[in-house]
């Protein structure tokens, strides 16, 4: 007769170890162990030992009359043996239905009475009930296995792997031979159509103008259109032959774009092609104007079509320099200044590549004439002052204001003020209403306009200035006043001049939304948090379906190789087209292939009305870093808001800078911290290591948090942006501020971006912890100034 054992499960619950007098079964090293309830699977002997021994055999219960746990339902089985083989020992995690009655159906067909035993007939029938009625509840309610409990483990590579990544690799290179001989072992590989895009693109790069790569390329975005592959191969060919194609073959390609129309190349080739052929269009001529103005001026299908722009306008020429001068591109400003009429040049360029390499040096020499040299000199020196020092640039433009029209006159002050608020200048407010609201007159020569008037309006919020406030968003384009930031300030607004029902109206157009914004208008409005109020989720009633879809099949092999660029592109082109219920349908198929940051992403999509909170914020290793927090004395919901933030769960991800892991800890930092707390055996190769990142990343928020006095607003922007700057932010208070309003003058979009989201989390995943933040306003409280010196923290 064969011994059954089930397969032990990963992390095992302390109650679950309390409830069979067992200690809980060891973390799983394979993070191929995947199996669904119904997979078994042995385990050693060592795993077994621990099997509570069966007890004398008592009559069951009458069914239904009592709840019988789950380890004890196991148990009794075991209780039934012959020939001193054990039929089913304990498991902790998951048996398979099927080899439970075959086991039991074998065990009683065979099973022989003893002759000392008095046991009857009945007694056997009624056993043999038991367990018949025991494996029925086993089929219908199959022990729950979380996939996310393994979901962190580095996943085992594929043979073809290394391969794959040497392809890659010659490919970056340009080593076409390379890229040939790797890619010929690889047939049938999901991501061969990649191999075959790559050879092309090297052949296309090698003879640009050779008929064979061009049509190479062409037949290949036609066999693969509807892919993401073809959308890719599309865009590429397009950047790539943009400057040789003619307009009617660029037109043909482009229309198969989906994604990438707005490319910035695509669009500046595609805009380059239509005013070439159709130089008399003026309303080409203003699209070609506000597409240069919003792109990358040192790209060169922008450069090219800035050219082709001052051909077709030359009154232009100078209004690009002013566009320049307010991106900083000095080089930039220095080649283009040719393209101006010398009788339009306020100066000699000797002069004016001065100002542009020494402004403070040069504004020194001329303060005292500032004010009677050309109006158009004084506006270049001011932009360029600008960017170096607001306060100089702020004099700069007092001397010559009077001699410019109202738009300049607000350009230059708006450009002060902007640069002046990033840098948390507290004269920035005044500079800005200097400003007045000439701006709209020429819309094509502000640059960042919705960022200077975003600024305009942070100005006011960090001065306390609510009533300036409410008119600086009221006169915002009505797309921005929509936006969550503004409609929650503007609602701010409205109450403090006490207009309260137009303030309910707007906090109640955003109290919905599961974000730092929303919640803080659930606070204003004393409602419950929105996931408090969520729908539960959908259950998905065909989850084959996934499997054939290829696109996925192409996302999971990147992420298998920790190519997560290129898998969350074939992700989220295989989610085209799909409706609400059908984003948690998804999320649901990436847990199960331990695909967390897919779960998220996708689970988000969903939108308000199906909501799973389990997908959006999920808790795995949930003993792991519930240990680990506590070890730090920091809040375990913390730990989840910032992974979450930081890396969404990919345990090998590393950023653009180097950091690296799910808490992503810079190198130095972690060499730093481990010496700090004594890790010996410490190098930068343990820093992706589940348990090491946790580690080193909890312990340094701990000392964030210690260095900036408990300040969880402090800390996590220390996390993200260095101690150093968050203490400069610091010292620029001059009394307490509300932590909203600090938080939203921080001059970094990413670090005041990271804040929102991070504590927003933590305050989310708190609500499935013991210990949940109630009140979110509360919680974040204010900031207080601080001069104390600030410690050797990195």
């Amino acid at each position: 007769m064969k011994t059954l054992v089930g397969t032990a499960s990963t992390d095992a619950a302390p109650e679950k170890a309390e409830a069979t007098n067992a200690p809980a079964a060891p973390p799983a090293t394979d993070a191929t162990d995947t199996s669904a309830p119904g997979d078994a699977a042995a385990v050693s002997d060592a795993d077994s030992a621990s099997t509570v021994e069966p007890s004398e055999p008592n009559d069951p219960p009458p069914h239904g009359l009592i709840a019988v746990p789950m380890p004890e339902r196991l148990q009794s089985l075991q209780s039934v043996d012959t020939e001193d083989e054990v039929i089913l020992l304990e498991s902790a995690a998951q048996v398979d239905p099927k080899d439970v009655i075959n086991a039991v159906d074998e065990a009683f067909a065979h099973m022989r009475r003893p002759a000392e035993t008095e046991t009857s007939g009945a007694a056997a029938g009624q056993a043999a009930e038991a367990a018949g009625r025991v494996t029925a509840e086993l089929i219908n309610e199959p022990p729950p296995v979380d996939p996310l409990e393994v979901a962190l483990f580095a996943t085992p590579p594929e043979p073809a792997d290394g391969i794959f990544m040497a392809a890659r690799a010659a490919f970056q290179t340009g080593d076409l031979a390379a890229l040939r001989e790797n890619a010929d072992l690889l047939v049938g590989h999901p991501l061969e159509s990649y191999l075959e895009l790559w050879t092309i693109e090297l052949e296309l790069k090698a003879a640009p103008d050779a008929a064979t790569p061009n049509l190479r390329f062409q037949d290949f975005i036609e066999r693969h259109q509807g892919e993401y592959v073809g959308e890719r191969a599309a865009a590429d060919y397009l950047r790539l032959s943009g400057p040789r194609i003619n307009r009617t073959l660029f037109e043909s390609v482009f229309s198969r774009l989906v994604w990438n129309r707005d490319d910035p190349d695509v669009a500046a080739w595609r805009t380059y092609y239509r005013l070439l052929e159709t130089p008399a269009d003026r309303q080409a001529l203003q699209s070609a104007k506000a597409l240069y103005r919003d792109g990358q001026a040192t790209r060169a299908a922008n450069q090219t079509l800035g050219d082709l722009i001052v051909r077709r306008d030359r009154s232009w020429a100078w209004d690009r320099v002013v566009l320049l001068l307010q991106k900083g591109e000095w080089d930039e400003v220095k080649r283009v200044l040719s393209y101006v009429p010398r009788p339009e040049l306020p100066a000699p360029i000797d002069t004016l590549s001065a100002i542009l390499d020494q402004p403070v040096a040069w504004y020194n020499r001329h303060a005292d004439e500032i004010g009677r040299l050309p109006a158009r000199l004084g506006v270049f020196a001011t932009l360029r002052l600008a960017r170096a020092q607001p306060a100089l640039a702020a004099q700069c433009a007092t001397s010559v204001e009077r001699r410019l029209g109202a738009f300049w006159r607000s350009l230059l002050w708006s450009v002060i003020g902007y640069q002046g608020t990033t840098a948390l200048n507290p004269e920035a407010v005044d500079w800005y209403a200097k400003a007045g609201n000439a701006l709209a007159q020429r819309p094509l020569l502000v640059v960042n306009y919705r960022s200077v008037l975003g600024w305009n309006a942070r100005a006011a919020l960090r001065a306390g200035n609510w009533f300036s406030l409410a008119r600086l968003i009221e006169r915002m384009p009505k797309s921005m006043q929509e936006e969550e930031v503004w409609t929650y300030w503007r609602a701010r607004a409205l109450r403090a001049r006490g207009q309260e029902t137009q303030a309910r109206q707007l906090f109640e157009r955003i109290d919905g939304n599961v974000s730092f914004y929303g919640k803080l208008a659930c606070d204003a409005l004393g409602k419950p948090y929105a996931f408090d109020r969520a729908k539960p989720k959908v259950v998905d009633a065909n989850p084959e379906r996934w499997e054939s879809e290829t696109g996925l099949l192409r996302a999971r092999t990147f992420y298998r190789l920790d190519l997560y660029r290129e898998g969350h592109r074939e992700w989220n082109w295989a989610m085209r087209g799909l409706k609400g219920a059908d984003y948690v349908a998804l999320a649901e198929y990436a847990k199960k292939k331990l695909l967390i940051h897919r779960m998220i992403n996708t689970s988000e999509r969903s939108g308000k009305d199906v909501v799973s909170i389990e997908q959006r914020y999920p808790m795995p290793h949930a003993l792991l870093i519930e240990r680990v927090s506590e070890a730090q004395q920091i809040p375990s919901a913390w730990v989840y808001g910032l992974i979450r933030q930081e890396s969404r769960f990919i345990p090998s991800v590393s950023s653009s800078v180097g950091a690296r892991g799910l808490m992503q800890v810079m190198p130095l930092t972690a060499q730093w911290i481990a010496r700090k707390l004594g890790i010996t055996h410490y190098d930068q190769g343990n820093l992706t290591e589940l348990e090491m990142n946790l580690v080193l990343g909890s312990a340094y928020l701990r000392m964030l948090r210690a260095e900036f006095d408990s300040s969880y607003v402090l800390a996590t922007a220390a996390y993200n942006a260095g101690p150093a700057r968050a203490r400069v932010w610091r010292r620029t208070l001059r009394e307490p501020m509300e932590a909203a309003v600090f938080i939203e003058t921080i001059p970094f979009y990413e670090t005041r971006d990271y804040v929102k989201n991070v504590l927003s989390n933590m305050q989310t995943y708190s609500m499935r912890t013991a210990a949940p933040i109630e009140n979110f306003t509360r919680f974040l409280g204010r900031v207080h100034p601080g001069t104390t010196p600030g410690s050797d923290l990195p």
